[in-house]
């Protein structure tokens, strides 16, 4: 196996792995809608574990294109130069690094919507909160309102 047999092993090892965070990035508005905190949690682990393997597979992938580049006698890596040097083999990249940048694409731009509907729910828990308990308030001696915690009855006057 060459270096480049490697780099296309992770690449799909990539795509399966953005495949499965989107489907699980997916339900996450599931979690969101219903307001389930401990699967969020859950799920913030998750995406923490999912960066950790997402860079572990970019740093091998890295280290084969080079592998592969050097062995070629290519001073940089790139499709132009892959498909000159070896058609078949950069051809196969291409496509699988075209997969991986649309499932890319989509966990961004799932996580947008993620994150706008998190902000919502936050915003709407919020109103509920604040309409529940209201910040008591009272007249200070100018008739100016003030919190009742700013509020003492040891206060001096001029």
């Amino acid at each position: 196996m060459n270096d480049l047999d490697r780099a296309g092993q992770i690449l799909d090892r990539l795509r399966t792995t953005l495949e499965v965070e989107l489907v699980q990035a997916r339900g996450q508005r599931v979690m969101v809608r219903t307001l389930d905190t401990q699967g969020l949690f859950e799920r913030a682990r998750q995406r923490g574990a999912f960066n950790v393997q997402l860079a572990q597979l970019e740093r091998s992938l890295a280290e084969a294109l080079e592998a592969a580049g050097h062995a070629l006698g290519l001073k940089q890596v790139t499709l132009v130069d892959l498909r000159l040097a070896v058609p078949e083999a950069a051809q196969r990249l291409d496509g699988l690094l075209d997969e991986v940048r649309s499932l890319a694409g989509a966990l961004r731009e799932t996580d947008a919507l993620n994150q706008r509907l998190g902000d919502r729910a936050l915003r709407r828990l919020r109103g509920h909160l604040s309409a529940v308990t209201p910040r008591t308030v009272a007249y200070d001696r100018r008739g100016a309102l003030s919190p009742i915690a700013a509020l003492s009855t040891a206060r001096r006057v001029a």
